[in-house]
């Protein structure tokens, strides 16, 4: 009866022990993929409008314009002077020469289309609101994506976008110089000209040294799209300089900012250099 006793026990504790055992192994599984999903979604670069540092690094990586996607998680950046480069969570990526922009004939819609050695790529952005379904994030372009790898077939990806620029332009800027010639700010009636960038309000503000001036503009990279300058009315002596500065600011121009100066790039012989104020 001892005996009976003893190996009745001695299966209960084995019966136990192998219970608490499958209790435990289902308690880590989970653990176990949520580890793998974290490692693989830490290659996906951060959406940049959640934190302006991440923004600034980006853009001066040389990143023009950045999208992410969700579920799966995904990301393209792309570098209009150099290359689109694609990476989803499952580690595959895909870099290749950025193309010229294709614009809609009937939408706000600029297409990207390239193929290679190493797979193709159609990158959409298209100008209508987009909200991230983690973030609640608005961006301005819904973007979609579509990805062919060698012997894959074609998957399309849909998510949010938007440009990317230099945080630093925003502000007020005094024109100091152009090209290798300093100006002196006893030459105009209101002083030196000046632009004031509202990068929120996608706006610039300022003034030619004589008369009032106000614009809308979009930054997209490291370019600013000037529309139409409004001007007020006002004579001033000099006001050759006024046509001549003004003529510039129309269409697509190439900017930099050093330090605490302000390049424009307005011809292949042109540079104003302006001074940031405050």
């Amino acid at each position: 009866m001892a005996i009976l006793t003893r190996k009745t026990n001695i299966c209960m504790k084995s019966l136990i022990a192998i219970i608490l055992c499958g209790m435990l192994c289902l308690c880590c599984q989970p653990a176990r993929e949520k580890s793998q999903t974290v490692d693989s979604v830490s290659m996906i670069e951060p959406p940049p409008e959640r934190n302006p540092d991440v923004f600034q690094e980006r853009f001066d990586r040389g990143i023009d314009f950045a999208a992410t996607g969700n579920e799966p998680f995904w990301s393209v950046d792309i570098d209009f002077d150099g290359s689109i480069h694609f990476k989803h969570m499952d580690g595959a990526e895909l870099i290749v020469p950025t193309p010229r922009g294709e614009k809609a004939a009937d939408a706000d819609v600029t297409r990207y289309a390239v193929s290679g050695d190493n797979g193709a790529i159609i990158v959409e952005l298209i100008r209508q609101e987009c909200t991230d379904t983690m973030s609640g994030f608005i961006s301005e372009f819904v973007t979609r994506v579509e990805v062919t790898l060698p012997g894959a077939e074609p998957v399309t990806y849909e998510g949010c976008g938007q440009y990317l620029f230099d945080l630093k332009l925003d502000g007020d800027w005094q024109l100091v110089r152009i090209n290798e010639t300093n100006l002196d700010s006893a030459d105009f009636m209101k002083g030196l000209p000046q632009l004031s960038f509202d990068l929120s309000q996608k706006r610039v503000y300022g003034h030619t040294g004589c008369n009032n001036i106000s614009g809308s503009i979009e930054v997209k990279g490291q370019r600013i799209a000037f529309a139409p300058m409004i001007a007020t009315k006002m004579a001033c002596p000099g006001m050759e300089f006024e046509y001549d500065y003004l003529k510039w600011f129309t269409g697509s121009v190439p900017y930099q900012v050093k330090d605490t100066r302000l390049h424009l790039m307005v011809s292949s012989d042109s540079t104003f250099i302006y001074q940031k104020k405050g």
